[in-house]
């Protein structure tokens, strides 16, 4: 194993990345689109197509059914929801992704993570909380309770034991 590759904060050439993306030509293309380490968006971003972000984001960032890269030189202030989320760089603002949440050994993200699966590699920091959210009918047990139980804002009792009845 190369101990460089554990510190380098850019992404691999199997990851995305500047190098390997190809711009968007047309929305059925599923190449993401590209906003450089020189521009800065202070808004909304919404769209219908996978996204690297490597400049600066103010706002809030919605790909609901898409993959959204946050690239090494990033520095996003920003609510971001999308289906996957992978993150190299900076961010301050909670993710929520429907799919996926990955955090790179160099990224930084000051806020919460709320979705089914959270990658998290050594090296990476995170000041906030992490939300592993389950389906309600995945366990017989949790359909019993609220969800207000299950997200822990009240104890959690075991259902009580039927009585046997002889007869």
């Amino acid at each position: 194993m190369n101990l460089s590759s554990l510190t380098k904060c850019d992404p691999a050439p199997q990851d995305v990345g500047p190098d390997t993306l190809s711009p968007a030509t047309d929305p059925g293309v599923r190449a993401p689109n590209q906003l450089g380490s020189t521009v800065r968006i202070v808004g909304e971003i919404s769209g219908r197509q996978d996204m690297f972000v490597d400049g600066e984001v103010a706002g809030n960032i919605t790909l609901p059914e898409h993959t959204l890269t946050i690239g090494p030189k990033a520095n996003v202030k920003a609510g971001i929801k999308a289906k996957y989320v992978v993150l190299f760089g900076t961010v301050e603002g909670n993710i929520e992704a429907s799919d996926r949440v990955e955090l790179r050994n160099c990224c930084s993200l000051l806020g919460d993570i709320r979705s089914p699966r959270v990658m998290i590699e050594n090296g990476a920091y995170i000041k906030g909380t992490v939300e592993v959210v389950r389906e309600l009918t995945a366990h017989p047990l949790m359909q019993s309770h609220s969800s207000s139980q299950l997200l822990g804002r009240h104890s959690w009792q075991a259902p009580q034991q039927a009585e046997i009845l002889h007869a």
